[in-house]
């Protein structure tokens, strides 16, 4: 089975990022997602793009280049006009056919409980779309419990909370997501044990597998396999899920 599964990763940037001092390369995301034998990933611009317009061009063309292999997700600092702000993203929908729209409450300095973090969930609602929103690192905008709220008041919109809390508040995004079956773990970062608890409590329908970073494709992967999960629920984790999640066409 492991030979035809399509493995998607649900969380990977392109571009620089002058708030974290990160790069990453078209070749970068092509030779690592040929390392891993990943099919697809779901690409957005690090929070420090200099120019988040230009960084949604780009992997838009990876796109056009890769049909069926890179998917884009829009995100750019909601801390701007009104107008501006939802132009770029209805932009990135419906011309260069982004899959989602990110939250970044650490890298924007975003509180997802804020005017401009609630027009960013509102966004993501009207253009019908999936919103994810950093957690973990950056308490207390990061706090998982902090998108509660918004999925209460968006029941219909689905909202990925990526990394799952990192590790340290695995816990409260667990027991976010067992109070609204809007939100969604991504689990980058998270220890293999964590994990394991989210599938079998939230389940793999709601779980998904994401890197976060290239050199951590490897990394994520190999703990995925290391859950003896059985096919049916392993092929969710790794695919189907985020499939079904971004409606990818793949």
């Amino acid at each position: 089975m492991s030979e035809v599964l399509k493995i998607v990763d649900a969380h990977e940037h392109l571009g620089e990022c002058r708030v974290f001092g990160l790069k990453a390369t078209e070749d970068d995301l092509r030779r690592r997602m040929d390392e891993s034998g990943i099919h697809a990933m779901i690409v957005q611009p690090f929070p420090g793009a200099e120019d988040p317009a230009k960084a949604h061009d780009r992997i838009a063309e990876l796109g056009a280049k890769y049909p069926g292999r890179f998917f884009g997700l829009a995100s750019l600092n909601p801390h701007r006009d009104r107008s501006a702000y939802e132009r770029e993203v209805e932009r990135c929908v419906r011309e260069l056919k982004f899959v989602g729209v990110k939250l970044h409450t650490i890298g924007h300095g975003v509180l997802p409980l804020s005017e401009d973090g609630n027009m960013v969930f509102q966004t993501g609602h009207d253009l019908g779309v999936p919103v994810m929103v950093h957690t973990g690192p950056g308490i207390p905008f990061a706090l998982p419990s902090l998108c509660i709220p918004p999925a209460r008041k968006y029941p219909n919109l689905k909202i990925i909370l990526a990394h799952a809390g990192f590790g340290v508040f695995s816990a409260e995004a667990q027991v976010a997501a067992s109070v609204c079956d809007n939100l969604y773990l991504e689990t980058s970062w998270c220890i293999g044990e964590d994990i394991l608890w989210m599938i079998q409590t939230i389940g793999p329908d709601r779980v998904m597998m994401g890197a976060d970073l290239t050199t951590n494709i490897p990394v994520e992967v190999a703990k995925f396999k290391a859950l003896n999960l059985d096919p049916e629920t392993y092929a969710k984790v790794m695919s189907t899920t985020a499939i079904k999640t971004f409606k990818l066409p793949c």
